[in-house]
């Protein structure tokens, strides 16, 4: 066989697991949980900057990052703490030790590499 076809047939085997894990639909879950940290982030500024031998006249490029609040909340029936970002208008409405329903979705591959992304948050 091929060398150059062995590396594209487990190019697209891993190409395949990682939407598996992480960018098809999961089923998403709610349960309870306590705001454990409210923390500010202030706004800021990231800046793209242009690479490759051919970058012509092209200059960074400022983006703005809007102020908002990171939480950490305690979820009741997981073992690991999530964690979400608000602005801060939507953030006003939560504060710390703070009863919460958050809706999540669970990915990964079992126990490796998992990740917990939290899709609404909402007072109890």
């Amino acid at each position: 066989m091929d060398a150059k076809l062995v590396v594209a047939v487990a190019l697209a085997a891993v190409a395949g697991a990682m939407w598996f894990g992480f960018v098809r639909a999961a089923p998403q879950q709610s349960a309870l949980g306590t705001i454990t940290a409210k923390v500010h982030k202030p706004a800021g500024t990231y800046q793209q900057v242009p690479s490759g031998l051919n970058r012509g006249f092209r200059v960074p490029t400022n983006i703005p990052i809007a102020e908002s609040y990171l939480f950490n909340i305690t979820v009741d029936g997981l073992d690991e703490p999530v964690a979400t970002a608000l602005n801060t208008i939507r953030s006003r409405q939560f504060e710390e030790g703070q009863r919460v329903k958050v809706t999540f979705e669970r990915r990964g591959f079992g126990p490796f590499l998992r990740r917990i992304r939290v899709v609404d948050l909402s007072p109890n």
